[in-house]
């Protein structure tokens, strides 16, 4: 689906995270600042979803704001990860290492947002904690050689209190994480399914609908400027005599797909959240820049134009 980059009508607002430490509201669409969120110097910012922020500040120390409210939420440290296996340590300014009986993992804080979008080979475990926890706990990437399909790690998207994750052969797992402290079930339906298509050269990943389904969205990895969408093939019963397991969408049944986030959500004029529609980032290196500068996209489904929004300076 390749679109020409025109305007349309409207654009949800960006949260960027300037070198001073502070937080701010950015309107794509206008290419104005709107307002300044909070000042977070001193720390580093892991990761976001929606207006909740990841933050690891100056003290080692792990927790969650809302960037709107700054109501925080302080979470375990990393030291407490209830583990058979391995033991996680504080080793310098804001570095940890976990390590186990064959290897030493470095710089800890960094690697858990890494693993999120293109997963890291080695690791045997990730591991979560909820609101109210006291520590984190280890979920096993690997498994027994007979489930070899279902080792690794390369996309993860967090639905709800579901967990949906795609292993290192594309094989889709879902976790519930509903349960008390350390509670964690799969509850993939019947046998776990993998996402391939005919184009395995494209960048890839998983996103779930605002209904649970999990789909494949595939890129070109150079501009971004054509996607496509599959669901799973419900033809196929017996995944591992296929080579080809999904089956292409042209319609986001009127919702807009998040890519950066990894979900859909409704869509919402007032809001500029257009219906079949796709809100990404991507980073661009213009000729003679040292840095890559960041521009916001939407890109649409149907015969409407797409629109580039004003480019970003980093």
């Amino acid at each position: 689906m390749t679109s020409s980059l025109k305007r349309c009508s409207g654009s949800p607002g960006l949260m960027l995270f300037p070198k001073d430490g502070s937080c701010v509201l950015y309107n794509p669409k206008e290419g104005t600042f709107q307002r300044k969120l909070g000042d977070f110097s001193g720390c580093r910012f892991l990761a976001n979803s929606g207006n909740w922020l990841l933050l690891l500040d100056s003290g080692s120390n792990l927790y969650m704001v809302d960037a709107f409210s700054e109501k925080k939420i302080r979470l375990p440290s990393l030291e407490s990860i209830d583990s058979a296996d391995c033991i996680v340590k504080c080793v310098g300014d804001r570095e940890f290492i976990r390590q186990d009986s064959d290897s030493i993992f470095s710089d800890l804080s960094a690697d858990v947002w890494k693993r999120v979008r293109c997963g890291v080979p080695g690791h045997s475990y990730m591991s979560f904690c909820k609101n109210g926890d006291s520590h984190y706990t280890d979920i096993p990437l690997f498994h027994h050689q007979d489930l070899h399909w279902l080792d690794g790690l390369s996309e993860m998207v967090l639905w709800g209190t579901r967990l949906c994750l795609s292993t290192s052969r594309r094989y889709v797992r879902v976790l519930d994480l509903s349960g008390p402290q350390g509670f964690f079930k799969d509850i993939t339906d019947g046998t776990p399914f993998p996402m391939l298509s005919a184009n395995m050269s494209c960048d890839s990943s998983i996103a779930v609908t605002t209904s649970g389904q999990v789909m494949l969205v595939e890129s070109d990895p150079c501009k971004r400027t054509c996607f496509r969408l599959y669901k799973k093939n419900p033809d196929i019963e017996n995944p591992d005599l296929f080579g080809h397991t999904v089956t292409e969408v042209y319609s986001l049944d009127g919702e807009a797909l998040l890519l950066d986030l990894g979900f859909t959500v409704p869509a919402n004029k007032a809001l500029g959240i257009e219906p079949d529609s796709i809100y990404f980032t991507r980073p661009i290196v213009p000729a003679n820049a040292h840095l890559p500068t960041l521009t916001s996209v939407c890109t649409t489904l149907q015969a409407r134009p797409s629109i580039a929004f004003p480019i970003l300076t980093r």
